[in-house]
């Protein structure tokens, strides 16, 4: 039951941040969207529309890989019609029901296409569909949903011609998982001999005794029952995969398509081992002896194991389970790292996430590892939190000051924080301190700061690539280079002025952003206020002082006129130089900056 309750308050605090930024763009839908995206880890971020929606049609978002030709529809389930203090579930059908709303949306493109008005962004994806179906090999189909799907039970949805249709469940009991798993992992025993009858014999690797790491470990290899794997994830789920900063809950994309039809064929079935890279785990402590006098080992307890390479592979078998595959002798190879780090050090989780991190990036050989969960605790991000949690926010009639802004280092740590104190006194105290509206995300913080700059066309790729440019553009805070004599760079602090100057570009992302909406601009919403920002840094980012706006925390009125118009002019540069390609991919490109640089920089200089 307590479990429960944190999971209600975690959607109730979720559900109002997203009720209050709904309020002004007059769609609950799209900053629901936006929040389940920071979730999400996806490597290029979808095209985000106002809802297609039309009898049992319906799709909220579409982004389409190229290289791999797969499309991805999103479809949302905003449903927050529920009796207070009860934990909303759904079910698969009505899931499937959802799925299908963004099916019907790719087997009527055609008819979508030639019924809608020019300049409707949904009518893009449409022409899109129509015109390259035949190219189309997968579709991706992701269903977001406020309420709990608990069972995890897989969707299916077939479409005809499309030879591969996934369904990716994004539901809150997910997110929650998530947000929890970030804010530090609790130790956990799986008793592999008393609970499951069953045992792990693996190799130990030799390894030399002197350690000129800060850590210690031991390493074993060998192999694990597929079955076995697919029951402990079945009863552990999201813990053995906390720290895979690419886990995944369902087969998606062409690497698990190949895991899935070798584990659905009796006759390749076999070959699972050697067709597959296996996983890489880590623990903290283990119940291991030896075997007679060979160099073999049997594992009877893990404590806090955790999958942090080939959670796919992980989600892959257990799905297969679930759908009744017979994976008697199947097995999957695995390695295990004991790491010895001394309870008594301070620095021991530091440590650990040091290990960890080196181990996911560079075992991790199939898939992309998102670069914001990698580096978020370097210290130039932990300084970045410590100022957030000590600067207040300047009071501009000389009362006490009162709040200060939120910068979350990992996902859902907001709503964490509040969830630790007690409901009522302690909760609305923090609030206070801490307003919803001044939270910021690491990525968030990455996208502004980089269209301040002059590129946003790295903010229209997604909150992922604008962090790992923006972490490179301050590397002098938490890289250490060599120089050509091989010595070693010292690292810069950063300052107060750095952290209010970083508060001020959000300041004026977000000023512009509620010129946009008050606009109504139909399309692109997104890219038109990263590409507004951009070129007010360019052309009067002289006249504007970040620390002037950090102490009035606001952009004078005086940019208001200014704004709407290099908006309007950014929205027809989209769209009218786009020409044939998709608009949202073409502001992607640094030659659609650099082109409306060209054209529009003179015209707009006069505006003062």
């Amino acid at each position: 039951m307590k479990e429960e309750k944190k999971k209600i308050e975690f959607l109730e605090e979720f559900i109002d941040a997203v009720e209050q930024k709904g309020l002004t763009i007059g769609s609950r839908e799209i900053p629901f969207f936006t929040e389940m995206l920071t979730y999400m880890n996806q490597e290029d971020e979808p095209s985000i529309i106002f809802p297609y929606i039309k009898g049992n049609i319906k799709v909220n978002g579409y982004f389409y890989d190229e290289e791999s030709a797969n499309l991805s529809l999103y479809v949302i389930d905003y449903d927050i019609n529920f009796d207070e203090g009860t934990l909303p579930e759904t079910s698969k059908t009505k899931l499937t029901e959802i799925a299908n709303k963004a099916k019907r949306f790719y087997t009527n493109s055609n008819g979508i296409y030639h019924s809608a008005s020019d300049g409707v962004e949904f009518r893009e994806l449409a022409r899109f569909i129509t015109n390259n179906r035949n190219t189309i090999d997968e579709v991706n189909i992701y269903v977001l949903t406020t309420r709990f799907y608990l069972t995890n039970k897989p969707v299916e949805v077939n479409i005809p011609g499309v030879e591969t249709v996934n369904v990716h469940i994004w539901d809150m009991d997910r997110v929650y998982r998530l947000s929890e798993a970030e804010q530090g992992i609790r130790d956990f025993d799986i008793e592999l001999e008393a609970d499951y009858n069953q045992s792990i014999e693996m190799v130990n690797v030799p390894k030399k005794g002197n350690h000129l790491n800060d850590y210690d470990f031991d390493c074993y290899i060998g192999y694990i029952p597929a079955a076995l794997l697919a029951k402990l994830y079945d009863d552990w789920g999201p813990k053995l995969v906390e720290r895979n900063v690419r886990s995944f809950l369902q087969a998606r994309g062409g690497t698990n398509k190949g895991i899935r039809d070798t584990l659905r064929d009796p006759i390749q079935r076999d070959m699972f081992v050697s067709y597959n890279n296996g996983i890489s785990s880590v623990a903290k402590d283990a119940d291991i002896s030896r075997i007679g006098d060979n160099n073999l080992y049997r594992i009877t307890r893990i404590t806090s194991w955790q999958i942090v390479n080939g959670g796919q592979t992980t989600a892959s078998v257990h799905q297969a389970y679930k759908s009744g595959v017979d994976l008697k002798d199947v097995y999957v190879q695995a390695k295990l790292t004991i790491l010895k780090v001394s309870e008594q050090d301070e620095d021991r989780y530091k440590l650990e996430d040091e290990i960890v991190s080196k181990i996911s990036e560079y075992a991790n050989t199939q898939n992309k590892i998102n670069k914001s969960d990698l580096l978020a605790n370097t210290r130039f991000m932990s300084d970045i939190e410590k100022l957030s949690r000590s600067i207040w926010i300047p009071s501009l009639d000389n009362r006490k000051e009162e709040s200060k802004w939120y910068f979350e280092r990992a996902r859902g740590q907001y709503m964490v924080d509040i969830s630790r104190r007690k409901k009522g006194k302690e909760q609305n105290s923090f609030k206070k301190i801490y307003p919803k509206e001044n939270v910021i995300t690491k990525v968030d913080l990455a996208k502004f700061f980089m269209s301040w700059e002059g590129f946003p066309h790295i903010s229209s790729k997604g909150g992922e690539e604008a962090f790992k440019q923006f972490m490179n553009v301050n590397s002098r805070f938490w890289k250490v280079n060599t120089n050509e004599m091989g010595e070693s760079t010292s690292l810069e602090e950063i300052d107060s002025d750095f952290y209010k100057q970083l508060i001020s570009r959000k300041i004026i992302n977000s000023y512009v952003t509620d010129i946009v909406n008050e606009m109504n601009l139909k399309g692109y919403r997104a890219n038109v206020i990263y590409y507004t920002v951009a070129m007010l840094g360019h052309i009067y980012g002289s006249q504007i002082n970040l620390i002037e706006i950090w102490e009035s925390q606001r952009v004078p009125n005086q940019w208001d006129s200014i704004v709407k118009i290099i908006a309007q002019n950014a929205l027809n540069y989209l769209r009218d130089s786009a020409g044939d390609r998709n608009v949202t991919q073409w502001a992607k490109q640094a030659a659609c900056w650099d082109l409306f640089k060209k054209e529009s920089t003179a015209v707009l200089s006069q505006l003062i």
